[in-house]
């Protein structure tokens, strides 16, 4: 490409915010003026804008010279949390896991910041590891850019919640050597390393998750009301632009068969644009495409560029792009009814509404309405796929007689091939009558009292939820029909991808507080369910940690030591009471808690029960038998105590009663 593209944007903003608060503007337009830039400060503020390799040695020896400070290289590295690492980004390195898992992806990271230079991990270790940065055949090595790179070396464990990082930097491009190697040293998390897992860096991702999140909704509620395709599609590219950290840009996409190309990006020349939108790009080392594409229409296509790209900010490409086309269909919808002022009304009421819904009997709720006064259906009803039935979920219109058969209504594949249509994919919206060929169908309508229905599926590529129905009392038109058909088509659209949200919503909660290999629930749902118990009164908390388990796995394999654990599992929760908790807090250790004055009294007997529920051996592989011993402390907890010295009693409780192999009672 022509544009030069080798230093990311949050690097020249770290700088410029970093002397702002050093020297305030005048010393911006200072440093500016020594580094002979000549762009407006706001420029250099722009996170998605590339510069080149010389402009950022440039400034950083302007800032130095300014501010009287040599060593700003690394003093604007160790700030880089602070200025410029934007949410996206932050949370697309906080999923990694951890300091050694991040440095293991050095050079994916290394990307997202510097394309002049590459970054590799030579070895990791416990808390320490050794990073080789070389620049690139051409570029000039400058200990400005040795200090920044250490500077952001420092940072990796801040990300995480530790202290920062020392960074040696002994071999060095500088002073003649092939590259630079960096040896970077952190502290560990020893004692409560269970707290911060559980605590602080899933409430860090909890924030930036929430932040991602109240920006797509924003979105969502920005793109109902933009009214024009033109100005969806250009919203939907600013914001693509800054959810995925790339060092180029492009949408192209056209609201209507009939309408010109609407073309927007960054980081690329006329010329380039003119080249990339001849033809759609296909996805390849540097490329990501998404396709902006519902099931009634292609309309075009969102392209990033950069040297690699995390899978986070694949999917959330394909999010906005999924976005886009959503947004293009409703519009659409819109256009086609903008003569009928209430309908427009009820679809944009849809619209918002379905933005708010969390669950699918809301989202059915909401859809239902909708077609109703939409369609101008006597009755609208939506029906989904549960426990291999269609069920009626949601009714609009009907009265009590017809509610009452309504809400015992479903359909199952014995009942009528409309089912396997819909199971398999291969509906297609059809207008039904009283000379339908289909007996359920005309059965259907003589149960209800209607003269005809329109059935559209509700469902995304391979992936059926359900279908929604109009009913009507008197005859309708065929031009009439077709109408209603494509409008209800939109709708059910929209209900299919606001479904589908709440799955992945269901989906995410599930991974945060259910530990996957037992069904229980794990650390973060249980120091959420403390923190309320110690809110309303008094209970116990039991720490259990199985004896000889890493024999079992050393001797019959890991999948025997899962099996375990999920008998394990099993025996505990036969042992507690209705309301009580077990939770996994991570290999083979397990808690429970109790609520109450008698939970807090009853400790001695549930340990007891507990311990007597592993003298039977356990079957696992099929046949091996494992004795499976139980250590088993417990504590007292009053209002208002602080969780962690809860649980640090009840696994000290635990330690005693391993080593005195009898159970201890606070």
């Amino acid at each position: 490409m022509e544009q030069i593209r080798e230093t990311a944007g949050v690097t020249l903003r770290t700088i410029m915010r970093y002397v702002r608060a050093r020297g305030g503007d005048t010393a911006v337009t200072h440093v500016l003026n020594l580094a002979g830039e000549h762009e407006p400060p706001e420029a250099y503020d722009d996170a998605r804008r590339w510069w080149s390799y010389e402009t950022k040695i440039n400034v950083f020896a302007a800032a130095a010279q300014a501010l009287g400070d040599e060593s700003v290289g690394l003093r604007v590295g160790q700030s880089i949390l602070s200025y410029s690492v934007n949410t996206p980004l932050r949370l697309g390195l906080l999923l990694l896991g951890g300091p050694t898992q991040l440095i293991r992806l050095i050079a994916t990271t290394s990307a997202k910041f510097n394309a002049a230079a590459d970054m590799s991990t030579l070895s990791t270790g416990h808390g320490t590891a050794s990073v080789r940065y070389r620049l690139r055949n051409g570029y000039q090595p400058s200990r400005y850019d040795c200090d920044y790179t250490r500077g952001l070396l420092t940072q990796l464990p801040a990300l995480f919640g530790l202290p920062a990082a020392t960074v040696t930097h002994d071999v060095c491009q500088v002073r003649g050597a092939e590259a630079c190697v960096y040896t970077v040293r952190w502290r560990q998390r020893r004692l409560f390393s269970w707290l911060w897992r559980g605590r602080h860096r899933d409430d860090a991702a909890d924030d930036i998750l929430a932040g991602r999140m109240e920006l797509l909704q924003r979105t969502v509620a920005e793109l109902v009301a933009a009214e024009q395709p033109e100005r969806a599609l250009a919203l939907v590219a600013d914001r693509a632009g800054y959810a995925v950290n790339a060092q180029a840009f492009l949408l192209v996409a056209s609201p209507a068969p009939d309408q010109p190309r609407q073309v927007h990006g960054y980081g690329l020349t006329d010329a380039e644009i003119a080249v990339l939108t001849d033809a759609p790009p296909t996805s390849f080392a540097g490329t990501i495409v998404a396709d902006i594409a519902s099931p009634n229409r292609y309309y075009g296509y969102l392209v990033a560029y950069c040297e690699d790209f995390f899978d986070a900010e694949r999917r959330m490409l394909d999010a906005y792009a999924n976005l886009a086309a959503v947004a293009l269909d409703a519009l659409s919808a819109l256009e086609t009814a903008a003569e009928r002022q209430r309908t427009a009304e009820s679809l944009l009421a849809l619209a918002r509404q379905l933005t708010l819904a969390r669950t699918s009997t809301e989202v059915a709720e909401f859809t239902a309405d909708a077609v109703k006064s939409v369609m101008g259906a006597d009755s609208a009803t939506v029906l989904l796929h549960q426990r291999g039935k269609l069920r009626m979920v949601a009714n609009a219109g009907a009265g009590d007689g017809r509610l009452r058969k309504a809400r015992n209504l479903t359909v199952s594949p014995q009942d009528t091939a409309l089912f396997d249509r819909f199971r398999d994919g291969t509906g297609q919206p059809r207008v039904y009558d009283s000379t339908s060929d289909e007996p359920f169908i005309r059965a259907m309508l003589d149960t209800f009292g209607h003269d005809m229905m329109i059935i559209v599926d509700i469902a995304l590529p391979d992936h059926p939820y359900g279908i929604l129905v109009a009913a009507y009392d008197t005859p309708q038109c065929t031009a009439r029909a077709r109408e209603i058909t494509n409008r209800m088509a939109g709708v059910a659209d929209q209900a299919a991808t606001v479904l589908r949200t709440c799955e992945l919503l269901d989906e995410t909660w599930r991974l945060a507080h259910v530990d996957a290999l037992t069904g229980l629930a794990n650390r973060r749902a249980f120091m959420s369910a403390l923190d309320a118990a110690l809110s309303a009164g008094e209970g116990a908390v039991l720490f259990i940690d199985l004896d000889g388990f890493k024999s079992v796995n050393d001797t019959l394999g890991h999948a025997a030591g899962d099996e375990l654990l999920t008998a394990v599992a099993g025996r505990l929760g036969a042992c507690v009471r209705t309301g009580d908790l077990v939770a996994r807090l991570g290999g083979d250790e397990f808690v429970v808690l109790t609520h109450g004055t008698l939970g807090a009294s009853g400790v001695p007997d549930l340990a007891e029960r507990i311990r007597a529920a592993f003298t039977e051996p356990i079957a696992v592989r099929g046949s091996s038998l494992v004795t499976a011993r139980a250590s088993v402390g417990g504590t007292r907890f009053h209002l208002a105590e602080e969780p962690q010295h809860v649980l640090h009693r009840a696994d000290t409780a635990m330690y005693e009663a391993k080593r005195l192999l009898t159970t201890v009672y606070n």
